[in-house]
């Protein structure tokens, strides 16, 4: 699904109304894919992988989701750290916490670790919620309109049940992905 992500029409007007000199082009390495087996990268990793549990091809498509979160804004989606009492884990299971909200008790509690995180006196204390849409429009300063529609792209990709997260096929079809926006000008160039 990463291909996708480029939207040729998108790419097609801005060549139009923009110089090519001030595009600005990131190239992922994804060197670090792996099979199913393995496990993901760490800003990519599914909840179901960070959580020990068992998992599928489900969880490619929360990666490819913070993939896509990392082409559009140039930042991990998930950029977990270790602390004095909390592992790098802990820390990325609590940041998808503040962005998706709790966790349905059903896979928490499927967890090895669950006693230990989620107690009375959670490791990790100061949560900070914060939606995708508003991530987007307060700290990237997207449109409302803007944020709204890559949100309900990558909301479905981040379904905390594996069984209910978005297909690819049905990813592919999404309006965020098949916009065009030819009349609008080229936003500027930022550095």
């Amino acid at each position: 699904l990463g291909f996708c992500f480029l939207n040729v029409g998108i790419l097609a007007s801005q060549l139009d109304h923009c110089n090519i000199m001030k595009m600005r082009v990131k190239i992922a390495d994804l060197g670090s894919a792996c099979w199913t087996v393995k496990i993901q990268t760490q800003p990519y990793r599914a909840l179901e992988v960070l959580l020990g549990l068992d998992y599928s091809t489900p969880a490619d498509i929360w990666s490819t989701a913070c993939l896509a979160f990392e082409m559009v804004t140039g930042e991990h989606l998930f950029e977990p750290q270790a602390g004095k009492y909390f592992s790098k884990d802990d820390d990325h299971v609590a940041r998808i916490i503040e962005l998706l909200g709790r966790i349905p008790p059903k896979i928490a509690f499927s967890w090895k670790q669950s006693s230990k995180f989620f107690s009375a006196r959670l490791r990790i204390s100061r949560l900070f919620p914060c939606s995708l849409f508003n991530t987007l429009v307060d700290r990237y300063n997207w449109t409302k309109h803007d944020a709204a529609s890559f949100a309900s792209f990558l909301l479905p990709m981040l379904e905390y049940t594996p069984d209910k997260r978005t297909t690819a096929v049905i990813c592919l079809h999404h309006p965020w992905l098949n916009s065009q926006y030819p009349d609008q000008p080229c936003p500027p160039f930022r550095k």
